[in-house]
């Protein structure tokens, strides 16, 4: 009788862990000229949060998405993006909150900072993806000096 609760949890488990798995990244391969069609492009990972707001890939998309749309922007491909590099601030950091082994979250996330000319904030981001990424054999990363 045990053994059924068991098999019903690894098999939600299973489920839960293949669906974050099937997550689209981002097509970067395409210019969003409308707002239309980017909030469509973003539409998989709103949804990935809402139904699991632990889904750290979910909210590496979302910011990485706001970041390639600012682009487009600074390029005059997408005249609607232009307050989009702050969006991508709060994805960006849950998912180095939710997910701090992973280097590129924090990239997108220094990409964002340096865009903004937060020179201090692009470097502490640095510094944070080396002190969490950095692997345990190599001497710790110095703490910044003033």
């Amino acid at each position: 009788m045990r053994a059924l609760p068991a098999a019903l949890g690894l098999a939600l488990l299973l489920t839960a862990t293949a669906a974050a798995q099937a997550l689209p990244a981002f097509d970067t391969g395409r210019l969003y000229l409308k707002e239309a069609d980017f909030n469509a492009a973003i539409r998989p990972y709103q949804q990935a949060i809402a139904s699991d707001a632990r889904n750290a890939r979910a909210h590496y998309w979302l910011g990485f998405a706001y970041l390639f749309a600012y682009r487009q922007y600074l390029v005059q491909a997408a005249p609607y993006a232009a307050t989009y590099l702050g969006r991508a601030v709060a994805p960006l950091e849950e998912a180095i909150k939710l997910a701090p082994g992973h280097p590129d979250a924090y990239l997108a996330l220094h990409d964002v900072y340096h865009l903004m000319g937060d020179m201090a904030k692009a470097d502490e981001v640095i510094l944070r993806m080396l002190r969490s990424t950095r692997p345990a054999w190599l001497p710790p990363v110095p703490a910044r000096s003033p």
